[in-house]
């Protein structure tokens, strides 16, 4: 298991492109910006976006996720690249041999399979492409790290079909697919509580989700307990990371403060991380004063 040091790693170049999709859909997005003090210098704007205090996703990109078929065909899926980190991503492959079944969905995405072994008939790797931005040209570019819904159909009509997708660490412990799977309304299955959330005040959200040590021959769910866990995991995700009329102005007032405090000190998260506990957590959701 990976050893935990929060504060670590947690921007993501993909996330800043959903970051200000998000932001063009406030109407008043150019006013707040406009109240930042001169001396904010537009590197200082970025590092703000690419590592911010709360992932945001625009109602759009949520939405064309919502629009697809959510009839639940897959037990569970994992669709994703196995060398970008193949220490943290080993559980996946053994989960794979002991636990999919023949309504389960696999995929290994890395460019080289040459010396991939099949792990069941559930495993397409080699018979569907898919879409892993390691193997793309220009890591920091929108049409690498950043696809349309109906650009990586595949990848998130599996996740949107499946009951629970197992999410394994990134290149940190938390991954980007944590986020797309509470979108697809499926549970994350993780190695550990540190690989739900990117940084501290996310960490308090407290989303349902598997350790993927306590599933045996025996696991089973009751529906009234796995709807019962969606519903939670989509009202958190939608309260703290999608754009609605109650988190705009707190979250962009929260924002400038993050760029004005990242303009007066050195950018090092551990300091910011003493900052940002001076905000009241709700488990349930964020109250920023």
């Amino acid at each position: 298991m990976w050893n935990h040091k929060i504060g670590w790693s947690q921007g993501y170049s993909g996330l800043k492109f959903h970051m200000v999709e998000a932001f063009n859909e406030h109407p008043n997005i150019k006013s707040y910006f406009q109240q930042l003090p001169p001396q904010i210098t537009p590197s200082t704007v970025l590092k703000g976006i690419n590592n911010p205090p709360l992932a945001l996703f625009s109602n759009k990109y949520y939405n064309d996720i919502n629009a697809l078929s959510s009839e639940k065909k897959h037990d569970y899926c994992f669709i994703g690249s196995i060398k970008s980190n193949n220490k943290a991503r080993q559980w996946v492959i053994e989960f794979a041999k002991k636990y999919f079944t023949n309504n389960s969905i696999f995929l290994n995405t890395d460019k080289d399979i040459s010396n991939w072994k099949l792990l069941g008939d559930f495993d397409y790797t080699g018979k569907i492409e898919g879409f892993a931005p390691k193997n793309e040209v220009g890591l920091q570019l929108k049409n690498t790290v950043y696809r349309e819904i109906h650009e990586n159909l595949f990848y998130f009509t599996s996740m949107k079909q499946s009951k629970y997708v197992l999410c394994p660490a990134g290149d940190t412990e938390w991954s980007f697919r944590f986020y797309e799977t509470l979108m697809c309304k499926s549970i994350p299955i993780v190695e550990s509580w540190h690989h739900t959330y990117r940084n501290y005040i996310e960490s308090s959200i407290n989303f349902k989700y598997i350790l993927y040590q306590s599933i045996n021959n025996n696991f089973k769910i009751s529906d009234d307990d796995y709807n019962s866990s969606i519903k939670k995991n989509t009202l958190s995700f939608e309260k703290n990371f999608i754009w609605n009329k109650e988190l705009k102005d707190k979250y962009l007032k929260l924002l400038v403060e993050y760029l004005i405090f990242l303009n007066k000190k050195e950018y090092r998260m551990n300091v910011w991380m003493d900052y940002i506990k001076q905000i009241e957590l709700n488990p349930d959701g964020m109250d920023f004063k």
